[in-house]
């Protein structure tokens, strides 16, 4: 088959012609272009596949996204065309999860500001004072593998642990886990229902002293609501992996990265070489498959 990589980095340069040893390969680190005769197109998440892109690949049959999340893919125009999509459901939920755990203790024990000041020559803990996460509450938004994950090593932690999540048991409204968390970790996925789920009106429930922690996407947090509430102390931090517009960070998202209370990551909580082993592998297994007939990992909801 006819399969282009897009979006390569020197791993997947590797790794891609000796899995895939049978086929006609073309990888690229960048953007896909002037490729009419591609069968299989695999992109990163974050790059988007328009109808335009589709369109211009006349022999398309499968997309693969190396990521959990499609949205970037215009689904509409790939089954109006008969082009199945597919993804890499788990690869990452204890990647991410630890991650998230990490951005909690640097939060909680102000790492970066100690490591930044070290380096200029300030070898002094003025200023520096953190406060434990043992004995604190942590609300849990989204209840999925990543946030399951993260409930086990905070309890591991000596951390009370809640969650809101509408589709499990034992959920408590998103107001009371905003009213008693000391940290709030968002680990839901981005939907209709979940966009800017943190706005003005859910701050004002926060305590001043909780901590807001996203790895999950940058569209569940109103950006400009959550500056107000650092200017205004009406939180004691926050710690983003993700930013709404990362691809082109606008005044907000540049504000946010700069601020003293804020510590912003650029999108890596998935990005451990485990990770990214399994997320090859599984791209591989569904081409593999494709080719038998078979359609893995579909991310439309009729096939």
């Amino acid at each position: 088959m006819n399969v282009l990589f897009a979006h390569c980095n020197s791993d997947d340069l590797a790794y891609f012609p000796i899995a895939l040893p049978d086929d006609d390969l073309v990888l690229v680190s960048g953007e896909p272009e002037g490729e009419t005769n591609v069968e299989v197109l695999s992109v990163m998440h974050g790059k988007p596949v328009s109808t335009d892109a589709i369109r211009s690949m006349p022999g398309l049959r499968l997309i693969v996204t190396r990521s959990t999340g499609f949205d970037h893919i215009d689904l509409e125009a790939a089954k109006s065309l008969g082009i199945s999509v597919c993804n890499v459901p788990e690869y990452g939920s204890i990647t991410v999860a630890e991650f998230t755990f990490g951005l909690m203790l640097s939060l909680s024990r102000r790492i970066p500001q100690a490591v930044a000041n070290s380096r200029e020559g300030k070898f002094s803990v003025e200023g520096l004072m953190g406060v434990d996460l043992a004995g604190k509450t942590l609300g849990i938004v989204g209840l999925g593998k990543i946030g399951r994950h993260l409930a086990k090593m905070s309890e591991g932690a000596s951390m009370r642990v809640v969650a809101h999540d509408p589709y499990k048991p034992n959920s408590i409204p998103l107001d009371d886990l905003l009213a008693q968390s000391d940290v709030v970790a968002l680990c839901c996925p981005l939907t209709p229902q979940t966009h800017h789920l943190i706005n003005t009106q859910a701050l004002s429930k926060m305590k001043s002293s909780a901590f807001l922690v996203n790895t999950s996407r940058g569209g569940v947090i109103d950006a400009k609501a959550l500056l107000h509430a650092l200017d205004k102390d009406q939180i004691a931090g926050a710690a983003l992996d993700v930013l709404e517009d990362e691809l082109a960070p606008g005044e907000i998202s540049l504000k946010l990265m700069g601020h003293s209370r804020a510590l912003v990551t650029p999108h890596l909580a998935y990005d451990s070489k485990e990770a990214l082993d399994r997320i090859r592998a599984t791209t591989v297994e569904v081409i593999q498959a494709f080719k038998s007939g078979k359609v893995l990992n579909s991310v439309m909801k009729d096939e």
